[in-house]
């Protein structure tokens, strides 16, 4: 089951409910549990895609679904994806009508109001019968080789252009993807969005169909039982191209190209089309007439196409390269003064020429000298040698009489003039002989050379893309890493905005605790043991506030300890009188009021300081924003240049492609037309040789020694 992939179409929108896309359906059919509650389909299984996903065929403004009920029957499920102005209406209609048929060609349907929810929404689906069948371009390509399968084909979507005039009813995409053929040959058509039914009259169309097989001509206003004649003609002048000759398919048609043998391009400029020039100068005599008749459409009655104008049931007519098509192809091909000497030839029998009258003269002495000579010329030899010399003087007298009366006879110059004509006719056979053999060769390169011309311009094809590939590959890596150093830049920016608040409210902190700690003097302490002697000293080595030192290390000097404050500049000094046990105590004192200063520190920078580091870090990421931007515009000005020098290559190559193809074309109608016609001088040739032949064998009898017999006889 498929659907149309890329057909160009005109839809009858009309403002309503936005439609989910693919993508949701997709999400929603995961769960068919969920989505078709309520339905047959609910727990229906959907096939799905490597990744495990519902697979989903994309078509003009759906996307449909292989779904398989809990019973066992499979369906296409058509989810729609936007909203069409009367959509049920015209499918209720074209389900009715269909419904009245008994066509092999059609597939049921129906069509679901509540079809399928998404996102607690109920939203209607065409829930098609599934049929099991080969796409019209794949079914070609495993059947390229079988003439017979081909134009039966041909016959058959014939016989279903009748169906669908008859029944009044218009398909209106009749192309590849829509035509499918199933495992017994017969056609079916799917894909009714377009479809035309009388009850439809008056309404606008809400596709136009694929441009490959749609006349340049149509609008959504061509809507009726005879929007398919273009069509029509299109893809059956392929199939009976093919049927008649095959080779076509490589000839005429790109590797994944999305139509048969024309495209829209043919249509829109026939004159130029090496298409339709190899298809109109074929040597086949049928497919010659059809191309021409199309060819006569496109160029007067594009816009109103006549119906479909089948030949007899093309699987009667061979296939070039047999014997039946050769000789078919040979005669047609040719003028009609050419063409006329090709026919069974059977001469009607001529009796054979004889001589007549028998001269007396001749014919006595020639009876005398028989039976005198055996007798009379080896006595005279034996008796007297002047005699003997006498009667061979009269022997060639006789010799050159009969002679010279034979060369006087009237039937003589008939018989001379048709075996020389004979000899002739044997030089002219042996000559187009060897043409036939040469143009067989010929034949044989220039396939090569298509080949060869077919393979370069794959390969230049896939350099093409290979070189853009590069292209494209180096700069998307070398933008990658100028946005991935900009992306380092914006986290090292964050970062150090982070390690920037960290260290200033850190060193907020350290005044506080400072000027906290500044507002103890050690004299006003109250130390045990710290007197004002201890606190003089203390002051003498810098030490007036429990700001003024950091804390107290020890040092060992022989058996004592010795105690070293440390200030707040990292200098280490002793105090005089000031032991290890005092010095303990101080910075226990110090120690406390730390504690306390801690409770009530700061944890946040002033908002003034705040407000100025942030604005910095801002203005950072906004330049890292800006060069970001900068990137990607570059990057898509590079992209587009490459896509514009790709298009640019790729329309030079095209072009290349076309002349090559169309001197390829116009050599090879020119070559199949030498072809042809040295096909029948060779019969010519032959069947002249064979009326010779039997022209010399009436004339057998005129001899000279025949002659002689004659004489002699009267016999010949």
């Amino acid at each position: 089951m498929t659907t149309s992939p890329s057909s160009t179409w005109t839809s009858a929108e009309e403002p309503g409910r936005a439609f989910p896309s693919g993508a949701t359906y997709v999400e929603a059919l995961q769960t068919t549990a969920l989505c078709f509650r309520g339905t047959d389909l609910a727990g229906a299984e959907v096939r799905v895609d490597a990744l495990g996903r519902p697979r989903a065929i994309s078509g003009n403004f759906a996307g449909v679904f292989s779904v398989t009920a809990a019973g066992g029957t499979r369906y296409a499920v058509k989810c729609f994806t936007r909203e069409v102005r009367e959509q049920a209406a015209r499918y209720r209609a074209i389900g009715d009508h269909l419904a009245r048929l008994d066509d092999g060609w059609t597939v049921g349907f129906d069509y679901l109001d509540h079809g399928v929810m998404v996102e607690g929404t109920w939203y209607p689906v065409l829930r098609m019968e599934w049929v099991e069948g080969l796409g019209l371009i794949r079914w070609i390509e495993r059947n390229a080789a079988d003439p017979v399968a081909l134009s039966g084909v041909a016959d058959r979507f014939a016989a279903l252009v009748a169906d669908l005039a008859a029944a009044g009813v218009g398909h209106g995409d009749l192309q590849h993807g829509n035509i499918l053929v199933d495992g017994d040959g017969a056609l079916r058509l799917v894909d009714y969005d377009g479809v035309y039914v009388p009850a439809l009259a008056g309404l606008p169309a809400v596709e136009t169909g694929h441009r490959n097989y749609q006349s340049p001509d149509r609008t959504a206003a061509d809507f009726g039982p005879e929007i398919d004649r273009f069509s029509s003609w299109v893809v059956y002048l392929s199939l009976v191209a093919l049927a008649v000759d095959p080779s076509l398919w490589r000839q005429l048609r790109d590797e994944d190209a999305e139509n048969l043998l024309l495209a829209e391009s043919d249509f829109t400029d026939p004159a130029n089309s090496f298409r339709l020039a190899t298809l109109t100068g074929h040597p086949d005599p049928r497919l010659r007439g059809l191309a021409a008749r199309f060819h006569d459409i496109l160029l007067h009655h594009r816009a109103a196409p006549p119906p479909l104008e089948p030949l007899d049931p093309v699987g009667t007519t061979a296939p070039v390269g047999s014997a039946a098509g050769s000789a078919v192809a040979v005669s047609a091909a040719l003028p009609s003064w050419m063409a006329e000497r090709v026919r069974d030839h059977v001469p009607a029998p001529t009796p054979p020429v004889r001589f007549d009258r028998r001269p007396p003269l001749p014919a006595a002495l020639t009876w005398l000298l028989s039976v005198l000579l055996p007798l009379g010329v080896p006595m005279a030899l034996f008796v007297d040698p002047a005699v003997a010399v006498l009667d061979a003087s009269a022997i060639l007298a006789w010799a050159a009489a009969t002679s010279s009366d034979y060369l006087r006879r009237p039937e003589r110059t008939p018989a001379r003039a048709a075996r020389a004509e004979h000899k002739r006719l044997l030089r002219a056979r042996e000559a187009a002989v060897a043409r036939t053999n040469w143009l067989a060769w010929e034949t044989r390169r220039l396939a090569r050379a298509g080949d060869e011309l077919k393979a370069d311009q794959d390969h230049r094809r896939r350099t093409l893309q290979q070189r853009h590939n590069e292209r494209t590959g180096a700069q998307h890596q070398a933008v990658r890493q100028r946005l991935d150093r900009i992306d380092r830049e914006r986290q090292a920016s964050a970062t150090r905005l982070h390690l920037e608040e960290q260290r200033l409210l850190a060193l907020r902190q350290k005044d506080h605790l400072r000027a906290y700690l500044a507002r103890f003097p050690v004299r006003n302490a109250g130390i045990d043991g710290i007197g004002r002697a201890l606190s003089a000293n203390l002051e003498a080595i810098g030490i007036r506030t429990a700001a003024d030192f950091v804390g107290v290390s020890y040092a060992v000097r022989g058996a004592n300890r010795v105690a070293v404050f440390v200030l707040a500049n990292g200098q280490g000094v002793r105090a005089s009188g000031v032991g290890e046990v005092k010095a303990g105590r101080l910075d226990q004192w110090r120690a406390n009021l730390t504690t306390i200063a801690n409770g009530n520190r700061p944890t946040e920078l002033d908002p003034a300081e705040l407000r100025q580091l942030r604005d910095r870090s801002t203005a950072e990421r906004a330049a890292l924003d800006a060069e970001h931007r900068a990137v990607r515009d570059q990057a898509d000005a590079a992209a587009r240049e490459l896509q514009a020098e790709q298009r640019a290559e790729q329309a030079a190559l095209a072009e290349h492609r076309k002349a090559a193809n169309s001197a390829t074309a116009h050599t090879r109608v020119e070559h199949d037309r030498a072809v042809a016609e040295a096909a029948v001088v060779l019969e010519r040739a032959h069947q002249a040789v064979l009326d010779s032949t039997a022209v010399t064998d009436v004339h057998r009898s005129i001899t000279y020694a025949r002659y002689l017999r004659f004489l002699l006889t009267g016999k010949t």
